[in-house]
């Protein structure tokens, strides 16, 4: 059989289904985006810059109809299940990109450069064995 031609009956063919629903199935979309990359190796912020990329149609669309702050929130929450801590610069602007002016009169323990930052609440530490949601070891990369 030729290579550019379609076999329906071939069982090793790719084939793509799209299903319609009535729900919104946006937010677990954009979750299995966030862990696919994070499985990869990418992080936060390639993540966030995969989700802006307009060449990424699924991860865009899901930015597009929910808004940034809510793909932020769910980075954060997917790479907190794999033990991964998240920090955003803090903004006003809409990219995050500039840190904004701290409050003096707060009263922050926290040292000037994590005031800030805003964290994820996943508690990390070096010598424990890390588990990925499943409860399998995680395997420490050198990238």
């Amino acid at each position: 059989m030729p290579k550019d031609e379609f076999d329906f009956e071939d069982p090793f063919e790719l084939n793509g289904l799209a299903f319609l629903t009535h729900e919104d199935t946006t937010s677990a979309m954009a979750e299995c985006f966030v862990e696919e990359f994070l499985r990869m190796g990418y992080n936060a912020k390639q993540v966030l810059a995969l989700f802006r990329n307009p060449h990424y149609v699924g991860p865009n669309l899901a930015l597009e109809k929910c808004g940034e702050p809510f793909v932020r929130d769910m980075i954060v929450d997917v790479f907190a299940r794999w033990g991964k801590p998240v920090a955003w610069p803090h903004s006003g602007t809409s990219r995050g990109d500039e840190p904004h002016a701290i409050n003096p009169k707060v009263q922050n323990p926290l040292s000037k450069i994590e005031q800030h930052l805003v964290t994820s609440a996943a508690a990390t530490d070096e010598d424990e064995l890390l588990t990925d949601p499943m409860g399998a070891p995680i395997p420490k990369l050198n990238l």
